[in-house]
């Protein structure tokens, strides 16, 4: 019995130990985009189907999840902070430049409000109704989605950040007075704690029922929303950064001591994870299975609930992380000027699979796609997360690839078919109608590069029957090559050359002859003897 019980616990150990190997390399970078300085800030929305960045180019980003940029707004200084609506429909940014801004998800500026010092925070509600922002002039702001200032507070310090709940109704904030502070929408202070100094960041849960905080004291804090400090916990450095998760029975902390903390709702501290550098910002997913966090190491790391450390990456200085609700992608935005997008490896499989779907429902011949992600599958089931990974971003590149040419391709024939339309009543175009039949046998049976060949042969050959580089409309002998024309013209040519050469000479002899016979009459009549054989040639 005691033999089967130690059986049975070597193997769960293995078990656990396979399970997190597996889950070691389930992440893969996306995609990354170089600005033009640091990224300050960084946002993705609950799918994470859109990322918005700040940088210090004096720009705010917004890009889709294949990493294309939607747009990018220039501010004229440095954007410190940025917040997108869980649904991505708005952005707001707040700037060195003392300036809240609130874009619309095509890029459209709504409305802009200059405040009375640089914008350190901002913070926007699940639908984008309600935007939160500290700043510099020591106040804490609120606005509605069409720009009315809702309310202002002055606090007794810089407001280092502000957090607001999903629905708008309540506001927190930390403050360099050392205070943390709960609002409710209606700009009514419902209480402030003080902490041992300065207050560095600030967490709200969706619901609003629990806050937490991050202070240069050290300390992680967390509070009701009646303002009872539940618990706190002291930490060996500056609490740079805090995160909630949505139900707030989660907790996450990120210090200057270099370590990664994950707190439970009654303050037990579950895990902490030392990196090589100061951790300057930390994110949950919506439920708390899993946590990102950034270093002055350069890394992004990514944790389970349980501390299990399941992937990190090497930037060139991490600033800002932001992961979405379920944990699948995970925003970073880095001292060395980029914005990183990673996500699980079977969100990129799934990706791949829709995207070759998709254009194998078109009719299209994607075998070249399907092989790859056949492979990737292969190879995620092996464990090779990596390969996975970069095999599933080349299937998905080659579906797309594959559908772009064949669109070129479809509209090669086109172009083929009414070149052939547009001629066929004035020449005989038989040959270029097998061309483009020959054509489009090929791209049904799917093999595009003789396609391509063949449609473009059609076409030229319509513009142009004889096929001496000159159109059918510019050419005055559209069935003749003109290469016989001018050679038939310059034998003409030179065949009058000839002929006018020779009446020139004929008409020069003449006059000679007509010269010499003068000449023969004087001396005729000055006594010369007559000459027979002279007059015959003079004649």
């Amino acid at each position: 019995m005691d033999m089967n019980y130690k059986i049975l616990i070597g193997l769960i150990l293995i078990i656990t130990l396979f399970v997190n190997t597996a889950q070691a390399q389930e992440y893969g970078l996306l995609w990354s985009y170089e600005t033009g300085d640091e990224v300050r800030s960084v946002s993705i929305s609950s799918d994470g189907s859109c990322i918005a960045a700040g940088s210090a180019d004096d720009k705010v980003y917004l890009f889709d999840r294949e990493g294309n940029l939607l747009w990018s707004y220039e501010t004229g200084i440095s954007v410190e902070s940025v917040s997108i609506s869980s649904d991505g429909s708005c952005i707001a940014a707040g700037s060195l430049g003392k300036k809240v801004y609130l874009f619309e998800r095509g890029g459209n500026l709504l409305w802009s409000y200059k405040t009375g010092g640089y914008v350190r925070s901002v913070s926007i509600s699940s639908d984008g109704s309600y935007i939160a922002a500290g700043s510099r002039d020591n106040k804490i702001y609120l606005f509605d989605r069409e720009g009315n200032l809702l309310w202002s507070y002055k606090t007794g310090g810089v407001v280092y950040s502000v957090s607001i709940s999903s629905d708008g109704s309540d506001i927190a904030a930390g403050s360099l007075d050392d205070k943390v502070y709960l609002f409710d929408r209606e700009g009514n202070l419902l209480w402030s704690h003080k902490t041992g100094s300065h207050v560095e960041s600030v967490s709200i849960s969706s619901d609003g029922s629990c806050i937490a905080a991050g202070s240069y004291d050290h300390k992680v804090y967390l509070f009701d929303r009646e303002g009872n400090l539940l618990w706190s916990y002291k930490t060996g450095g500056v609490v740079r950064s805090v995160s909630i998760s949505s139900d707030s029975s989660y907790i996450a902390a990120g210090s200057y001591d270099h370590k990664v903390y994950l707190f439970d709702r009654e303050g037990n501290l579950l895990w902490s994870y030392e990196t090589g550098g100061v951790v300057l910002s930390v994110s949950i997913s919506s439920d708390g299975p899993y946590i990102a966090a950034g270093s002055a190491d350069d890394k992004v790391y990514l944790f389970d609930r349980e501390g299990n450390l399941l992937w990190s990456y090497k930037t060139g200085g991490v600033i800002s992380v932001s992961i979405s609700s379920d944990g699948s992608c995970i925003a970073a935005g880095s001292y060395d000027r980029k914005v990183y997008l990673f996500v699980s490896v079977w969100v990129i499989m799934e990706e791949a699979r829709n995207a070759i779907l998709s254009e194998k429902n078109k009719g299209y011949n994607i075998q070249e796609a399907e092989s790859l992600l056949t492979q990737a599958e292969n190879e995620f089931k092996a464990g090779d997360y990596s390969k996975a990974n970069e095999l599933a971003l080349k299937a998905k590149e080659k579906a797309l690839q594959i559908a772009k040419q064949t669109e070129l391709l479809k509209k090669a024939i086109e172009e083929a078919r009414n070149a052939i339309l547009s001629e066929k009543n004035k020449y005989n175009i038989h040959e270029a109608e097998s061309l483009l039949s020959q054509a489009e046998q090929a791209f049904s049976a799917g093999d595009y590069a003789e396609a391509r060949e063949l449609a473009y042969r059609a076409k030229a050959l319509a513009l142009d029957i004889d096929q001496d580089g000159v159109p059918n409309g510019s050419d005055f002998a559209p069935t003749i090559k003109n290469i016989y024309v001018y050679g038939a013209v310059t034998a003409f040519a030179g065949a009058c050359f000839v002929f006018a050469r020779n009446i020139k000479r004929r008409k020069e002899y003449q006059a000679k002859v007509r010269e010499y016979k003068a000449k023969y009459e004087q001396l005729r009549a000055e006594g010369f003897e007559r000459d027979e054989e002279l007059e015959e040639l003079l004649k």
